[in-house]
């Protein structure tokens, strides 16, 4: 009977005592309000091709035919598009910590590719009232260079940060053009003299400026102490399950219809730091 009451007493003081104390601790645990990220990500497009005013394609009667003679074929009617991006930014906490709002400077790459569904097809090298000139090209993979704001919020439903929190994600990417590099593999490698000439062509439709929103969801990771006294920084993982373009175009071979993306982040706390019983 001893032995039992002794175990009560010290159960009671568990259920009492540790909670008040565990609850100490949560008051006098600091948060962090501004985060300083650095992230890499990647979103991917499909849409409709644009093809410039260069191109001439041909479909005889032979297409179905593995035909040499007759190998000039059409431009797919679909295309798509792999950006892919690197950048820097802080992010700034309101609404009690629940809202993040960020921006900051992102370097991105634009990558499609032109080609034929059969072996090549025709681009208008030059014209004049004397001749007309065609070389015939295998496929042009251009990448577009930008550097970007982007503009983003999430909000957190949990009302306390735990080590790993569920968010919802929204934002908007404003581009603007850097320079763009054009890889052009020709049918007759004795035409890749003319590379250059075909890439300046192949720019003159392009805009300097595009942008696109998104929306997503995503986990965010940290909060774990090394026993040293200190944390490993935050990760953020997350998808983006509708990306539209707002511009008319990205590239100067493509206009997009909708697409998909994925985001990997790690933010450092900065600044000064609230109590994390205010959230």
């Amino acid at each position: 009977m001893r032995t039992i009451n002794l175990c009560i007493t010290i159960l009671c003081v568990v259920c009492f005592v540790v909670p008040g104390h565990a609850q100490d601790d949560v008051k006098n645990k600091k948060h962090h309000n501004i985060r300083l990220g650095v992230e890499f990500g990647t979103d991917f497009f499909f849409g409709d091709p644009i093809k410039p005013k260069m191109v001439r394609e041909s479909k005889s009667s032979y297409h179905s035919f593995h035909d040499y003679d007759y190998y000039c074929g059409l431009i797919p009617n679909y295309q798509e598009m792999n950006v892919m991006y690197v950048g820097v930014k802080p992010e700034f906490y309101f609404c009690r910590n629940r809202i993040g709002l960020s921006t900051g400077l992102r370097v991105s790459r634009y990558s499609t590719t032109l080609d034929s569904d059969r072996d090549y097809f025709l681009w208008l090298l030059h014209e004049d009232d004397v001749y007309t000139e065609f070389v015939k090209i295998r496929e042009i993979n251009q990448n577009n260079y930008y550097l970007g704001v982007p503009l983003e919020f999430r909000f957190f439903p949990n009302k306390r940060e735990l080590p790993v929190q569920f968010y919802v994600k929204g934002g908007s990417t404003f581009n603007y053009r850097l320079f763009t590099n054009n890889k052009v593999k020709f049918q007759n490698k004795s035409m890749n003299s003319n590379a250059e000439t075909v890439g300046d062509q192949a720019n003159s439709t392009l805009r300097n400026f595009n942008a696109y929103m998104f929306a997503g969801f995503g986990l965010k990771i940290g909060g774990f102490s090394t026993g040293y006294g200190k944390k490993f920084p935050y990760i953020n993982v997350e998808a983006h399950i509708l990306n539209i373009m707002l511009t008319d175009k990205a590239s100067s071979f493509m206009r997009t219809n909708a697409g998909l993306g994925f985001q990997l982040s790690a933010q450092i706390p900065l600044g000064k730091t609230v109590p994390i019983g205010t959230r």
